[in-house]
């Protein structure tokens, strides 16, 4: 099957010129429909005008990379590997890990946050809900930074039963008694 439309046609009788050689190259085009150049499910295709160019949904993910990313029958998005993002992530559902979340920039969360784990923020974050840190490890702490120019830091743990709370590095011990 011919994948090009010769730019000069030869018969038994024609003599070669130089011009001729030159138009069978020069003016030569792709076959334009299905019986052109690109495979099936290759993600190119000829134009009616013999160019070629990317098939609308014509770039499938096998064609993309081998081994990550991969999309599911609901567009959901799956990462094997890191993820770096050097932009704003916007989400209107759950970010959910199996390891650690590292945030080094500002983060603003507006929810209920839950930290079953290991959760670094090397920079601000600004709540506008509640934190619920969950475990049962002594020393699980959640530190907070006042917002005035000169902030304090507060953090809240636990040790054998009892409540330690830091502020600006001075830790206290409260005891607690159910009432």
């Amino acid at each position: 099957m011919a994948i090009l439309v010769k730019g000069q046609t030869f018969t038994s009788t024609d003599t070669v010129t130089n011009t001729k050689l030159h138009n069978l190259v020069d003016a030569a085009a792709f076959v334009s429909g299905s019986s052109g150049t690109c495979a099936a499910s290759g993600g190119l295709e000829v134009t009616g005008g013999g160019q070629l160019q990317i098939a609308n949904n014509g770039v499938t993910v096998a064609r993309l990379s081998a081994g990550a990313p991969v999309w599911d029958a609901n567009s959901n998005l799956t990462v094997s590997g890191n993820t770096i993002l050097n932009g704003t992530l916007t989400t209107g559902g759950t970010i959910s890990t199996s390891g650690n979340l590292a945030v080094n920039g500002t983060t603003t969360i507006a929810g209920v946050t839950t930290l079953n784990g290991t959760s670094a923020v090397n920079a601000n974050m600004t709540v506008n809900a509640q934190i619920i840190r969950s475990g049962t490890a002594s020393g699980r702490t959640v530190q907070l930074v006042t917002g005035d120019s000169s902030p304090n830091a507060i953090s809240f743990g636990w040790d054998s039963g009892d409540l330690l709370v830091t502020v600006d590095g001075i830790e206290y011990k409260v005891t607690l008694t159910a009432v």
